[in-house]
């Protein structure tokens, strides 16, 4: 198990862009904020989404294409680095018109409106690194300083 303790830094409240991709738009504000470690939480709606369930025993991730708009009911992930560069991994659960739900990891989504909520992390650098129990790239822990915890 790894727990990392951070003080909470800037505090960011965005409306994002009609018709942008709502991954790289959040990746976007990261870079350019030079933002390194962060919790994120999402509302609005979507055009259009994809959605991932990661295979455990297969190891990969199976995507399933929600090709209707929809209702992000509930959308929370965070920020860290996958190669040197901001990684957004997020959750998300959506709804269509009929009240039916889609859920797992946001792959992509065409924005119709949304507003993100970003707590920075300022104390910590979340580096993914791949493990090998899960065949995933899980977080590993550093302060800033380099120090490993």
């Amino acid at each position: 198990m790894i727990i990392e303790e951070s003080s909470p830094g800037r505090c960011l409240l965005a409306r994002l862009d009609h018709g942008a991709e709502i991954i790289s738009q959040i990746t976007d504000i990261a870079r350019e904020r030079k933002i390194r470690a962060a919790a994120i939480s999402a509302i609005g709606a979507l055009s259009r989404a994809d959605l991932g369930f990661y295979d455990q025993a297969g190891r990969v991730y199976l995507v399933r294409a929600v090709e209707e708009p929809v209702e992000i009911a509930s959308c929370t992930g965070n920020i860290s680095f996958l190669d040197g560069q901001p990684f957004v991994h997020a959750h998300a659960v959506l709804a269509d018109r009929s009240g039916v739900t889609f859920a797992g990891h946001l792959v992509r989504g065409s924005i119709f409106a949304a507003e993100l909520f970003l707590q920075e992390l300022p104390q910590q650098d979340l580096h993914r690194t791949p493990d090998s129990q899960t065949g995933l790239k899980l977080w590993t822990g550093e302060q800033n300083s380099g120090e490993k915890r």
